[in-house]
């Protein structure tokens, strides 16, 4: 089992922009010692928690201070960008990491309507549908002759020894179908909280065509994960990411505060049965070592994953990297 991390750049409260992105290229050197196998960065816009509204800019920073791990976007989000700027970005990532850059290719805005408008200079998207957006950029990073006037131009630099790895993104298995028929990998996001019928990765794996970036299926699971040193350490790590998605979800934007602050803290009664209902869906998996490791082997068999993400946006820096460390341990990493 290979495993990666998926990061947000979460900004601590009390603690800059600059010290938030400081402190993440400490755990992509980290996360790297551990054997891990990638580490993503999202893509949001004006949510002052987060600090990564650019994760292209975050690869390129983390591909000059490591060696092997896999580095790339969890997503773009195509919509806002041309298809060309897009694969001259991740071309160039290519050249400078050769063989260790992805490219998730993400459907959704990744923000809310007034971010849309701001992204796209007040004009209407010119794509109705996104994957014919993602054709074109796979024509471009692949050097074949792209549709329509796309066509008339080439995505540089060319003829590159490795090629980026382009990830569908998806959440809810509409997409498995097109990921299957383009022959990528399918990046699947658990931690949202949907349903997940197990029938969408074996439908992604039976109808699977090889392509120029991969000869065969490949599922990657992205999940919140908190793993504790007991069940109770686990619960009180992680109640501030608790409270900080729950408060997403009922319009109250609240920073990643510390557990001490956050354990007194409430959102209500009608936050917390929802927080129980997505507990119920496993949006987030927390406990020991021994009740992780059993969710997640029930999980690897019931879905077919091939390679786990993990987002743990965890307070405290060194409870973070231990949390990676007892999930390594978990599989044999270290």
């Amino acid at each position: 089992m290979e495993l990666g991390v998926h990061d947000l750049v979460t900004i601590n409260k009390g603690e800059s922009a600059e010290g938030a992105v400081e402190r993440t290229m400490r755990f992509v050197q980290e996360i790297e010692k551990m054997n891990y196998n990638r580490y993503w960065f999202a893509e949001h816009h004006n949510m002052p928690s987060l600090a990564s509204v650019s994760p292209e800019m975050l690869v390129a920073y983390a591909a000059a201070k490591t060696d092997r791990i896999h580095l790339g976007t969890g997503g773009t989000m195509i919509m806002h960008y041309s298809p060309l700027k897009i694969a001259e970005n991740f071309k160039l990532l290519t050249a400078l990491a050769p063989g260790r850059i992805d490219i998730g290719l993400g459907r959704a805005p990744g923000s809310g309507p007034d971010e849309i408008k701001a992204l796209a200079e007040g004009r209407p998207q010119t794509f109705t549908d996104m994957y014919d957006k993602i054709q074109v950029i796979l024509d471009y990073l692949a050097d074949k002759q792209a549709p329509d006037f796309y066509g008339k131009v080439r995505a540089m630099p060319q003829n590159l020894k490795h090629l980026t790895e382009p990830w569908m993104l998806g959440s809810s298995g509409q997409s498995a179908m097109v990921t299957a028929q383009m022959g990528l990998g399918y990046a699947f996001a658990k931690f949202f909280g949907i349903e997940t019928d197990p029938d969408v990765f074996k439908l992604y794996r039976d109808r699977f065509e090889p392509s120029a970036f991969f000869q065969k299926p490949k599922v990657m699971v992205s999940y919140m994960i908190i793993v504790g040193e007991t069940d109770e350490e686990a619960d009180y790590l992680a109640k501030p990411i608790e409270l900080m998605q729950m408060g997403i979800r009922t319009g109250q934007l609240l920073p990643n505060m510390s557990p001490e602050e956050a354990k007194d803290y409430s959102l209500g009664a009608g936050a917390q049965g929802l927080l129980e209902d997505y507990l119920a869906k496993r949006f987030i998996i927390k406990g020991s070592k021994k009740t992780v490791k059993a969710i997640l082997d029930d999980e690897i068999e019931t879905l077919g994953i091939d390679e786990i993400l993990v987002y743990a946006p965890i307070f405290d820096e060194e409870k973070r990297l231990q949390s990676y460390r007892y999930l390594a341990e978990m599989f044999d990493k270290i």
